[in-house]
């Protein structure tokens, strides 16, 4: 079925609650007291982002409430796409994980391919971190690097948008139609709203698999009326919205790219004379015992040569020739 029909069909049955496995019994002292799937609005969008679970639940213990709220979703990459879409606007970097903002009483987290929603009596960091590692099917794999390449001068808290298909191109970034980004042949988005000048300017990241196809697709780019393109190695940006173009011109020249290469050296293992002496006694052994075993399993043949044809062995007895005597 086209993807069109399968988001129009979505978009009728909305809201539809997803299946609900997300949220042990207890954790740590806090035991749950109730449950519920979550019921999702805006469902092609999380459809785009491959959603697979979706779970609330609230904890009692002696600490106090807990609500929890989990979006288990395809891989890590559809994971920040739901989590910069949905992030609060308030809140300081999370202590509890590495990706997420925090509150006295809220934690926001992008782990693996879960978005929690964490409210009311927060975990310790050391109870969280043996919390997360139990979610069902977790995938801890590394996130995209194209967030890396989006300037960080200038850029308007909150604005991150992670886009992987048509539907969040047109929430998000309608200024690129979906023909021009060609989501077809791979491409994943970065945007984000940056000040310019005596205003603002809508800056997208479009990263493709190759600088080829992003050579290729850079004319597309450059003919939407009113933006300024650039390549940069497998990435087309393009800002829209400026308020002249000079100050594209100013975003578009913060953006570079760099390949880097991971070169992995062996790791050089100290010898270790001890170790080294019991291999060399542990060899000996062994060719010693290869050797006893080898002599008792000729002796063995031997004899059963013997016994098999009746010889006594006598006529093995070496002949001797004296010839040192004369006739």
């Amino acid at each position: 079925m086209p993807r069109r029909l399968i988001q129009l069909a979505a978009a009728v049955l909305l809201p539809l609650p997803l299946s609900a496995s997300i949220w042990p019994e207890q954790i740590w002292a806090h035991k749950r007291t109730s449950r519920a799937p979550i019921q999702v609005a805006d469902l092609p969008l999380w459809t785009e982002y491959s959603l697979e679970e979706a779970e609330s639940a609230v904890y009692d213990g002696p600490g106090g409430t807990m609500r929890v709220s989990g979006y288990r979703l395809k891989d890590p990459t559809a994971a920040l796409g739901v989590y910069q879409w949905t992030r609060p606007a308030e809140g300081a970097p999370a202590k509890l994980w590495k990706t997420g903002i925090q509150t006295p009483e809220r934690a926001y987290l992008l782990v693996g391919n879960y978005v929690l929603d964490l409210q009311g009596r927060l975990l310790p960091e050391d109870e969280f971190a043996k919390l997360y590692v139990q979610l069902p099917n977790l995938d801890q794999s590394s996130l995209p690097s194209l967030p890396s390449f989006l300037p960080r001068d200038g850029l308007v808290p909150g604005t991150m948008r992670y886009i992987l298909g048509p539907v969040g191109l047109e929430k998000f970034y309608p200024g690129v139609t979906p023909s021009t980004a060609a989501f077809s042949l791979g491409a994943e988005v970065q945007t984000g709203k940056f000040r310019a000048g005596n205003g603002t300017a809508d800056l997208a990241l479009f990263n493709y698999p190759t600088p080829q196809m992003a050579r290729e697709k850079l004319a597309g780019f450059q003919n939407i009326a009113g933006g300024v393109a650039k390549r940069a190695g497998p990435i087309v940006a393009i800002c829209l919205n400026a308020p002249n173009a000079d100050e594209a011109e100013k975003l578009l020249a913060k953006v570079s790219y760099q390949a880097t290469v991971t070169w992995n050296e062996p790791v050089k293992k100290e010898e270790n004379v001890g170790e080294f002496l019991v291999n060399l006694f542990i060899f000996i052994g062994l060719l010693l015992l290869a050797t006893v075993g080898a002599g008792l399993v000729w002796y063995a043949a031997r004899q059963g040569y013997r016994k098999a044809t009746g010889r006594t062995g006598e006529e093995s007895v070496m002949t001797r020739l004296e010839i040192d005597k004369a006739p």
